[in-house]
């Protein structure tokens, strides 16, 4: 099998995982590639977010939009996601530029998983932080003070999937 029969049986599974995680906390669409072949999704993310410091506290917005752009060689090369709706969380594992530090890939992980875990950096969950290798050096010495605060995690929902028999959710703590 070639990689280019590779990427197209991946990116049909990937957009048939991406069904699952779709709910009122996360919404998508596809802005690039014939269903079920996206290549470019747009990932609406209802969940609150630190954007800044004021006065010594957080500022916040509830709603995130998110770019997720699949590459020519995916998934033998990662996802980029970069936040359209501007400023970035103000966290560690975001760059000003808005693009996301994802830490590893894996060519095993599924786009939903990955995806997962980029909401989850969105609601400043600290088991989704990895601060050892910071996108954002000004957000840094914000988290080390309050990792262990009210503020953290900034979203306490969680993000459930959903099979045609029930509600799951996966991936809570």
């Amino acid at each position: 099998m070639t990689e280019r029969e590779l990427r197209k049986i991946r990116l049909k599974n990937d957009y048939e995982e991406m069904k699952k995680i779709r709910s009122d906390v996360i919404k998508w669409r596809v802005l690039k590639g014939e269903e079920p072949y996206a290549e470019v999704y747009e990932v609406t993310l209802n969940i609150r977010t630190i954007i800044g410091i004021q006065d010594g506290k957080p500022v916040y917005r509830d709603k995130s939009v998110v770019k997720i752009e699949l590459p020519e060689t995916y998934p033998f090369e990662q996802p980029h996601a970069y936040m359209v709706t501007m400023p970035q969380p103000f966290h560690p594992n975001w760059y000003v530029s808005g693009k996301w530090c994802f830490g590893f890939w894996d060519i095993s992980e599924s786009l939903m998983s990955y995806v997962y875990r980029m909401a989850k950096t969105v609601q400043f969950q600290p088991e989704y932080t990895n601060p050892q290798s910071p996108a954002n050096h000004d957000a840094l010495p914000w988290w080390f003070a309050n990792e262990k605060s009210e503020y953290v995690p900034c979203d306490k929902q969680d993000i459930v999937f959903f099979n045609k028999e029930k509600k799951i959710n996966i991936f809570s703590k």
